[in-house]
C-alpha cells in the first residue's frame, strides 16, 4: 500500500509539474525585448553577498536577503534606466549568530543608526548584447561614494505566476574604509568584493 501511495504522489506530482516549462520560461537574452515598465525586485529571488579575506586564510560571505526597489526601463532608451536599492543591513547573514552580532555592531555595520543600505543609479553604459556598467552612488553608514556595478542580463520571460520578469548577475568591489568601516584593518580585507543576484518582477 506504502509503495503505491508514493506511484500516486509522484505522478500527481510529475502532472503538476510537466506544464511548468511551457508555463514559465526565459523568453528573450536580447535587453531590447524587455518590455518597458517598473520592475520591483522578487525578495524570494534577490540577494545581496559581500566576500572579505580573512586574515589571509580564507574568505567570509554575508548575505543580505532582505532587499526591496527596482528599476525603470525603456528599451528605446536604455541609457536612461533608473534602478534604486534598499538593503535591509540587520538582515545579514553570515552563518554564525555570534559573527552577526558582532557585524550588525557599532565596529561594523552599526544597523542601530544605519539601518538601510542603498544604491541609487545615475548612469548606465552598455558594453555589449547582455553587459553594462550601472554607475550609481552607493550609501553605507550614512557615508555616500560612487560605485560601478558591471552587470550581467541574464534573460526576459515569464515567471511560475504568469508574471513579466527580467534577471542579472551584478558585481562590483569596494574598499569598507571608505564608507568608515576600519574595525580589525588590515587583518580583515578592506577590499569587498559584491555579488548580486536578482530577479525583477514587472509592475501593472
Amino acid at each position: 500500500m506504502t509503495r503505491i501511495f508514493h506511484a500516486a504522489a509522484a505522478a500527481v506530482a510529475l502532472a503538476v509539474l510537466a506544464p511548468l516549462p511551457a508555463l514559465c520560461a526565459i523568453t528573450s537574452k536580447d535587453p531590447a525585448q524587455v518590455t518597458a515598465g517598473r520592475y520591483n525586485a522578487d525578495p524570494a529571488h534577490t540577494t545581496v553577498q559581500a566576500r572579505i579575506d580573512h586574515l589571509g586564510f580564507s574568505t567570509t560571505t554575508v548575505a543580505f536577503d532582505k532587499i526591496t526597489g527596482g528599476f525603470d526601463y525603456d528599451p528605446a532608451k536604455p541609457e536612461l534606466a533608473k534602478l534604486d536599492v534598499t538593503v535591509e543591513a540587520g538582515a545579514l547573514d553570515s552563518g554564525m549568530d555570534a559573527r552577526d552580532g558582532d557585524l550588525k555592531g557599532p565596529g561594523f555595520f552599526n544597523v542601530a543608526a544605519f539601518p538601510t543600505i542603498t544604491f541609487s543609479s545615475t548612469r548606465l553604459v552598455p558594453v555589449d548584447a547582455t553587459h553594462a556598467r550601472v554607475e550609481g552612488q552607493l550609501t553605507l553608514l550614512g557615508v555616500t561614494k560612487p560605485v560601478t556595478l558591471d552587470v550581467t542580463f541574464n534573460g526576459f520571460g515569464t515567471g511560475m505566476m504568469g508574471d513579466t520578469r527580467a534577471g542579472f548577475i551584478a558585481t562590483a568591489a569596494i574598499q569598507r574604509s571608505d564608507f568608515g568601516m576600519k574595525t580589525y584593518l588590515p587583518a580583515i580585507g578592506d577590499k569587498v568584493d559584491l555579488l548580486i543576484d536578482a530577479e525583477f518582477i514587472k509592475q501593472k
